[in-house]
């Protein structure tokens, strides 16, 4: 497939590459529209940051073509692989790469020698400003907090206006209140400077707040590329409901227009568009799962199934649930049916450490289904 003949105006990215290496092939095919943050999200070793290299010119496939903002960087069929220098792409690498001899101000600097010297000036002022570096110019990497470090690996990497900002798993390393803040500055950086960003991350969460569009990788493959909500909540195979975290993934059959067999039990959605007799896997996010009391009147409730609560793990915040039916069973072959996640505030508001036999409702709308 050519990039010339796919590019329009809308896309930014278009890329369809190979590149094979021991004991792993990246086969990649994505396009990515403009002015967005594209987030490439999957499980270590996914071939995320190998992408990055690959459009970066770090690393040459074997195959394909990549084009960024409608300029070819690379076609390996017509012999062109430019620079990274000539490619006008910024990165941000998971080790920032500062010069540590160098101030905040000079590895900022680092790239603008072709502007003149006031021009050079002003432009380190504004990206200092935008970077929130005030008072920070003469400090070097070593006298800055992990944070402040970021910042300077940012201004540099948009200091020449770059088609395209590539960031690796760059807050990886630092501590959740400072991530947070810098994932909240950079939602910020783009839509003032309306920066393509090219985001690399393992964390779900992450991946959720920031990106505009989301491609699920595995194996050296995009798996699905779409809106994150969308992808979390009807994701396209069972692979992209693991990866994504559907921790309730169920062997089911279709018994007709309106009824699902999952396990040894019966459950009611809208089955019209698909075939009867159809083996599926029954897809449920453990948040989306509702928890009813034994006096509450189930009859107005989906799908209530009862059971009692069986395991529970708490890291502080959010409490993790294990749950098992009462007969018939969902999951008959596993020592419980269904994982319930929940914020521990509810948890002990519900007394759920002594109340341990509960009713559950799983709505249709939460349910999602995808081929066996």
């Amino acid at each position: 497939m050519s990039v010339d003949s796919r590019l329009d105006v809308f896309v930014l990215l278009a890329i369809y590459i190979r590149k094979q290496l021991e004991g792993f092939t990246l086969d990649l095919k994505l396009e990515a529209p403009e002015e967005k943050i594209i987030v490439l999200f999957g499980p270590s070793g996914a071939g995320k940051s190998l992408t990055l290299a690959a459009i970066a010119g770090f690393m040459t496939p074997d195959a394909g073509q990549i084009a960024v903002g409608g300029r070819v960087l690379f076609d390996a069929a017509r012999g062109i692989d430019l620079s990274p220098q000539a490619r006008h792409i910024g990165m941000v690498r998971q080790d920032l790469a500062l010069f540590p001899h160098m101030s905040a101000a000079d590895n900022i600097a680092y790239g603008l020698s072709r502007l003149p010297p006031a021009e050079r000036t002003r432009r380190i002022h504004e990206l200092i400003n935008m970077t929130h570096l005030d008072g920070l110019e003469s400090h070097k990497p070593s006298e800055l907090s992990g944070g402040q470090q970021q910042r300077v690996a940012l201004a540099r990497a948009l200091a020449n206006e770059p088609t395209l900002l590539l960031l690796d798993e760059p807050f990886s390393a630092l501590d959740q209140a400072i991530r947070l803040e810098l994932r909240h500055e950079l939602l910020a950086l783009q839509k003032r400077l309306r920066t393509n960003m090219l985001f690399v991350t393992h964390d779900l969460g992450e991946a959720n707040l920031l990106a505009d569009v989301m491609a699920v990788m595995d194996k050296g493959r995009v798996i699905q590329f779409d809106a994150p909500e969308t992808i979390l909540r009807e994701p396209a195979t069972r692979r992209v409901a693991e990866i994504v975290g559907v921790a309730n993934i169920l062997p089911a059959t279709i018994l007709d227009n309106n009824t699902l067999c999952v396990g040894e039990r019966e459950l009611r959605m809208d089955l019209t568009r698909l075939d009867v007799g159809a083996d599926v896997f029954l897809c449920i996010r453990p948040e989306r799962i509702t928890l009813v009391r034994r006096d509450f009147d189930s009859r107005i409730m989906p799908n209530v199934i009862e059971g009692d609560l069986i395991g529970e793990e708490s890291d502080g915040s959010n409490v993790v649930l294990q749950f098992r039916a009462g007969e018939p069973r969902l999951n008959p072959r596993a020592d419980f049916d269904l994982q319930i996640d929940l914020p521990e505030y509810v948890y002990e508001r519900l007394n759920l450490a002594r109340e341990r036999h509960w009713l559950v409702s799983i709505k249709p709308h939460v349910m999602h289904l995808v081929p066996a």
